[in-house]
């Protein structure tokens, strides 16, 4: 955490995770990974068949290394946690997240707090929320997607009759009690 050693050390992280059969829990925030560290590290994700938890927050990932990291979790059987905060994302970086939460079985942690997603991201999280099985919790602290985001992703949660999420943080988002009020359908059929 914190040693600022940028995209050079990432790779040189991904390069030992491809070899590495033991590690489960990889914490790499605040280190000034960019773009090329973030597609290495997906490169290793690939390969890699012990690591469950990431943690790459406060980085400089954008949107190109979350789709890096996003098309790994494709392959990747193994990751359970992956936190993002904080890495200028914005709607198409959690169009990508979007993408793999539709076929991902293993993912059940997903942070992506302040990372600019709007109302238009979150509702392609949304959209991916109908039909998730695996996710149990999803942090969307700060991403300013209002009441329109926050009616999306009541209202997927109404329609996936199979969905685990138990925990959702929406806080700093700019909702107005009708934003909330579109949970109450969660509790009323659920």
């Amino acid at each position: 955490i914190g040693n600022k050693f940028g995209d050079n050390g990432a790779v040189a992280i991904a390069e030992a995770l491809k070899q590495n059969k033991t590690l489960t829990i990889l914490a790499l925030d605040e280190n000034k990974i960019g773009i090329q560290g973030a597609e290495a590290i997906a490169e290793a994700l690939k390969k890699n068949e012990t690591l469950t938890t990431l943690i790459l927050d406060e980085n400089k990932i954008g949107i190109q290394g979350t789709e890096a990291i996003a098309e790994a979790l494709k392959e990747n059987k193994t990751l359970n946690e992956l936190q993002l905060s904080s890495n200028k994302i914005g709607v198409q970086g959690a169009e990508a997240i979007a993408k793999v939460l539709e076929t991902n079985t293993t993912l059940t942690i997903i942070t992506l707090r302040s990372n600019k997603i709007g109302i238009e991201g979150a509702i392609v999280i949304a959209k991916a929320l109908e039909t998730n099985t695996s996710l149990k919790t999803l942090d969307l602290y700060n991403n300013k997607i209002g009441d329109e985001g926050a009616e999306a992703i009541a209202k997927a949660l109404v329609t996936n009759k199979y969905s685990l999420l138990t925990t959702l943080n929406l806080g700093w988002n700019q909702i107005s009690e009708e934003g909330f009020d579109a949970f109450a359908l969660i509790t009323n059929l659920k």
